[in-house]
């Protein structure tokens, strides 16, 4: 693995420290469970970055039924990532890890990131792996319940298979849940449930656990999609030394907006005592501070980390003590659910009249306003953009599809509220 450059010295801030499950962790910031947290050298730049925590990379007992040499693609231009073919650790191998980082490493939290698809009667497997984890050092057990593309991607094959593990486990909150209490009674460190966005369950999942008593509930943003295809070439895929295309696991920047609406969830499901770690999409630390607003306690950054590595973190934590100063935050929790007391529903918006204006030296008539299909209020005269104040609906499309910034809306007041009554 390439190494990074010198790393900046981080201060123990106790304004970013939390604990949680009654571990503290010195900031918010955990590496999430992925290709950035299955090799030794990984945890030590960690460390000295100053990453609060490492969920390590997803670990099986038995033996991996799908495990493959990785395939991955960044789209740069639509700002996703995904991968198809991916290797995971044996159960084996994770013990090691654990034990060679603790050893190696100062204040970074090891999560045991564990599934059981094995046949151990009753929830018995679960609770061993469980426990093993916490022999060999692990500072907190994670319970993967939404890797997306388990279970030989059920929905495509669920008559082959009746196992339930991943994401299609992970939408049964009776099940997970279930789980998680035995898993909890069986060791002393504590648990965490990373939970599915598949389904649209996560709230009710968390809540679930939650009621059990569940240190903290993890979301990950990733779903299973289709990248971009050759429609002229349909048996190559896109992703390089991959013939065939196929569903793939798909994070980065793109995901954040759904990222953000699973932490809601689970915050408004769970209520304010409850702890939330939150993951997708976070790639600058005003992701991060959007996250904690939205209910996350913690943050879990993968995707970023695979493409940067570790060391962009002190810069981040930097940003946030700036950010913390300027608005008056004592600490992280000061600004945690200020999001989520903001975001209204649809019958309690405050909305303003308004109507769309042209700046006639900056419009060449260029047309792409005209041509916006819900509008009747815009014309090409004279080379320029004309708008009929009457006819506007004030929705503001024009304004963004306008490439030379010649449209900007204007406020006439604001609009009485009307009352959604029942016939």
């Amino acid at each position: 693995m390439k190494k990074s450059g010198k790393i900046p010295v981080v201060p123990d801030d106790e304004s970013l420290a939390m604990t949680v499950g009654g571990v503290r962790f010195r900031n918010p910031f955990v590496v999430g469970s992925g290709p950035t947290a299955k090799w030794l050298d990984q945890l030590v730049l960690a460390d000295r970055s100053g990453w609060a925590g490492a969920s390590l990379k997803l670990a099986f007992d038995p033996e991996p039924y799908i495990s493959l040499p990785p395939r991955y693609r960044f789209f740069r231009k639509e700002g996703y990532h995904a991968f198809t073919a991916e290797s995971r650790l044996k159960f084996d191998e994770c013990l090691r890890l654990i034990e060679s980082g603790r050893k190696n490493t100062k204040d970074l939290l090891l999560f045991a990131n564990i599934t059981y698809v094995g046949d151990k009667p009753g929830l018995q497997g679960w609770m061993d792996m469980a426990r093993n984890a916490e022999a060999a050092g692990a500072h907190i057990i994670e319970l993967n319940m939404c890797c997306p593309n388990m279970s030989f991607n059920v929905t495509l094959t669920e008559n082959a298979r009746t196992e339930q593990t991943g994401a299609s486990l992970g939408q049964n909150a009776a099940v997970v849940s279930a789980i998680a209490e035995a898993v909890k009674g069986a060791v002393s460190i504590p648990v965490f449930v990373k939970l599915t966005p598949e389904g649209g369950r996560i709230g009710d999942v968390a809540r679930a656990c939650f009621e059990k008593g569940i240190a903290c509930v993890c979301s990950t943003a990733n779903r299973l999609a289709v990248a971009d295809f050759d429609i002229e070439n349909l048996g190559q895929g896109p992703y390089r030394l991959q013939d065939e295309p196929t569903l793939a696991c798909f994070s980065g920047p793109w995901i954040k907006p759904m990222a953000l609406r699973d932490v809601v969830e689970m915050r408004r499901k769970g209520g304010p005592a409850a702890r939330v770690l939150g993951t997708g999409g976070i790639s600058s630390w005003q992701d991060a501070v959007q996250m904690i607003m939205c209910g996350a306690d913690l943050v879990g950054v993968c995707t970023e980390t695979m493409l940067r590595g570790f060391d962009f973190l002190p810069k981040w934590l930097k940003s946030i003590r700036e950010f913390m100063a300027r608005n008056g935050y004592a600490a992280v929790r000061d600004f945690r659910d200020l999001a989520v007391e903001r975001l209204a529903s649809a019958d309690r918006l405050t909305l303003h009249g308004g109507y769309a204006e042209v700046d006639l030296e900056k419009c060449n008539g260029c047309g792409l306003c005209e041509g916006v299909g819900h509008c009747r209020a815009i014309s090409i005269v004279d080379k320029k953009s004309r708008i009929d104040r009457a006819e506007c609906l004030a929705c503001s499309t024009c304004v963004d599809v306008c490439p030379r910034g010649a449209i900007s809306m204007k406020e006439t007041g604001i609009l009485e509220r009307k009352s959604c009554k029942k016939n």
